[in-house]
């Protein structure tokens, strides 16, 4: 096989050409800069706060002082009657709240 002329690109497939060259340099260049080592992460507002919320569970030691002033006040007055099935329907509720 021979291939007697070879006919360069014009008009609409040389356009066509440099437009396809032109978007993959442009392709290239978010790429080039990636690999500079300038890595960027970024946050939302609801990502901190939720990290903030994290936190500060994780900070506390989930005693609730006024709760248990309250139920002792009212234990060393006789006033305080506990009911096991109140207790347990409660715990069952706290369980169902956790995990859905």
């Amino acid at each position: 096989m021979t291939i007697n002329t070879i006919k360069p690109f014009s008009g609409y497939e040389s356009t066509r050409l440099d437009h396809l060259e032109q978007q993959r340099q442009e392709h290239q260049k978010p790429v080039a800069n990636q690999d500079s080592g300038t890595d960027r992460i970024s946050i939302s507002d609801e990502a901190r706060l939720k990290m903030s919320m994290l936190r500060t569970a994780q900070e506390d030691d989930g005693v609730r002082a006024d709760k248990v002033a309250d139920v002792k006040a009212r234990i060393e007055a006789g006033e305080y009657e506990a009911n096991g099935k109140d207790i347990a329907a409660s715990l069952l509720r706290q369980e169902l709240d956790i995990w859905g």
